[in-house]
């Protein structure tokens, strides 16, 4: 498997991903009968921030994954990278949207931003060298 293919995984899971949390909210709506906006219902306003928070953090990520792909990072960081975004992504929804792991939001927040975080580093350094 190469770097490219690696990434390629991450940014498919992801997607799929999207699906399941934007399907939760058709879900809520229909059920509650919510044709717009949260209308003051919690169920709706947790789905609704599980799905918009992947929303405001998978395309920095993906991008990274993608773009540390094509500039020849070893598969085993991509996997690393890649696995621990959706780890992360996948805990939040446990935590925040579902509710059954407490803890789970708390923890997608940190790793995410930890992933962020070398990514964004990463890039850096391999536009320098």
């Amino acid at each position: 498997m190469t770097s490219l293919e690696a990434a390629a995984l991450w940014v498919g899971l992801n997607a799929l991903l999207l699906i399941v949390l934007s399907a939760r909210v058709g879900s809520v709506r229909m059920k509650h009968k919510i044709n717009l906006g949260d209308g003051g219902n919690d169920a709706m306003t947790k789905a609704i921030r599980t799905q918009g928070n992947y929303i405001e953090y998978a395309p920095a990520a993906i991008g990274g994954l993608v773009l540390l792909a094509l500039l020849n990072t070893p598969v085993l960081a991509i996997h690393i990278l890649g696995g621990l975004f959706f780890f992360a992504r996948v805990s939040h929804l446990l935590g925040l949207g579902m509710g059954v792991w407490p803890a789970g939001r708390a923890v997608g927040t940190v790793l995410t931003m930890l992933t962020l975080l070398v990514t964004g580093l990463w890039l850096i350094w391999k536009a320098f060298v």
